[in-house]
């Protein structure tokens, strides 16, 4: 599946549509469809919140590709420079009610996803995430 998307959240849904047509016709494992679709969500959703803190216009290229034992997906962006694994991963420990919101997405995408690569060139922002549909994921 090649996609590309306006920087719009009604868009976002229709990806996460889109993706999960794919990986249903592919038979990709159920429990891998619902990992790629919770880091793809994610991802994408980050992206057009905080991405265009100058609102304008802008575009998502969504690449997922299922071969027989490994879903790649790639997403690149315009948006401003934002490398997801330079985040230190979120202090879990206490109460959850009092934790501030935010940094749990991103953590949960890098820890679900089999191999998590950043790279930012002259086009933007990109993100290529191996997903094992075999493996468990290691939260």
């Amino acid at each position: 599946m090649r996609l590309r998307i306006p920087n719009r959240l009604e868009d976002v849904f229709l990806a996460l549509d889109r993706a999960e047509g794919t990986l249903d016709r592919a038979e990709v494992d159920p429990s891998c469809r619902a990992d790629v679709r919770l880091v793809l969500e994610e991802l994408l959703v980050n992206t057009v919140r905080h991405g265009y803190p100058d609102g304008r216009d802008g575009s998502i290229d969504i690449r997922l590709e299922v071969q027989a034992d490994v879903v790649h997906l790639e997403l690149r962006d315009d948006a401003m420079p934002f490398d997801p694994l330079q985040h230190e991963p979120p202090d879990l420990p206490g109460d959850i009610a009092r934790r501030e919101i935010g940094g749990l997405g991103l953590h949960l995408a890098r820890s679900i996803a089999s191999d998590f690569h950043y790279a930012r060139d002259a086009h933007g922002n990109r993100v290529v995430i191996r997903f094992d549909p075999s493996d468990e994921p290691a939260l």
